[in-house]
């Protein structure tokens, strides 16, 4: 007999749960349209695991009422990082934080340290932060803990600091995940070359392991016979692709573990390999979407920008209440062509 009082999970709890907003489960809950498949999916899976267990996810209260949060993320931005920081500003209206963005250049430590050690006794409250891996960046982490101002990293991690927890892909994970599209696709035998860059961002690092160890274990008819450092720049992808299929007319396939798709297309279509040569990436953004749909592009590992988003502030503002919940990894997810209507870029 069904339990007519039964508590329903509350839309709040939902949100919260499904990391979206109230009217996102507003929307999925009384079956409007405007919310794509895979979002929908999540949503009716958190209402159901709530009610089915009876538990209620306690809502972050965000205190103090109207605290700012600093946002720093590599730069010059690509695609991608502008996503983020459009997702970070959503989320901060959303969540009613104010977020000030800046983009700071790639492996510029120095001025990330600056803008680090400018938080302090600027009226931040709390810091999201795509940290370099550098000694003089953890200095500087750290010296904004011990001033009471939380920190939290994004899309690549920064281990071996209490109390700086990470919002973002299992990189190593995403990297076997790379490894094995790539593998599949050139049907299980050929060279190949990876893209990566010089940035020093942990999250390429283990990117880069992780497709090298899957193949290695389940493709060892694939030989990696180039890696290429591209500084995430699509000029300069352009100029090493075009030099590379030169050298290699027999590549079977490329995987970019970073930033610079454009320039990869761009060598690839005068080519006259796009649909031919196998091209792997990561990251859904307006260039890739329609690099997809074109063929040049066979398979692209995304990241929900918007998730990311949510999760990071609404940890860095429960950290400065003193009760930081511990985010796990954002799953990774595989774009194909015949599935890109379940996704927007950047979602």
């Amino acid at each position: 007999m069904p339990d007519d009082h039964k508590q329903h999970p509350r839309i709040a709890d939902i949100a919260l749960h499904a990391g979206v907003g109230t009217a996102t489960v507003d929307r999925v809950l009384n079956g409007r349209p405007g919310v794509r498949p895979a979002t929908v999916a999540r949503v009716q899976e958190a209402a159901r695991w709530l009610e089915e267990s009876g538990a209620r996810p306690r809502v972050q209260t965000m205190a103090p009422p109207g605290m700012t949060l600093r946002a720093m993320l590599g730069g010059p931005p690509g695609f991608a990082n502008e996503i983020l920081m459009q997702s970070l500003r959503a989320a901060g209206r959303d969540l009613g934080l104010r977020i000030r963005g800046d983009f700071i250049r790639r492996n510029d430590v120095r001025a990330l340290c600056e803008a680090l050690d400018d938080c302090q006794g600027g009226g931040i409250d709390g810091v999201v932060v795509q940290a370099v891996e550098h000694p003089r960046v953890r200095d500087a982490i750290a010296r904004l803990l011990q001033a009471g101002i939380p920190v939290i990293s994004v899309l690549t991690p920064l281990p071996g600091i209490d109390g700086v927890d990470f919002v973002g892909l299992d990189n190593r994970a995403a990297g076997r995940v790379a490894g094995q599209m790539l593998g599949l696709l050139c049907h299980g035998a050929g060279d190949v070359a990876v893209f990566y860059t010089d940035s020093l961002y942990r999250s390429l690092e283990e990117r880069d392991s992780g497709l090298r160890s899957l193949l290695r274990e389940d493709f060892p008819a694939i030989n990696i016979v180039e890696r290429l450092s591209t500084f995430d720049t699509p000029e300069t992808c352009y100029l090493a692709t075009r030099d590379l299929l030169a050298r290699r007319p027999g590549l079977k396939g490329i995987c970019n573990l970073a930033a610079g798709n454009r320039g990869i297309e761009r060598a690839v279509h005068e080519a006259g390999l796009a649909g031919k040569l196998v091209y792997v990436a990561f990251n859904l953004t307006p260039l890739s979407r329609q690099a997809l749909i074109d063929g040049t592009m066979q398979a692209v590992i995304h990241q929900d920008m918007r998730r990311i988003a949510r999760r990071a502030l609404t940890t860095v503002a429960a950290a400065r209440g003193g009760d930081a919940p511990h985010p796990g990894p954002i799953a990774a997810e595989i774009i194909l062509r015949e599935n890109l209507r379940d996704f927007a870029p950047g979602v």
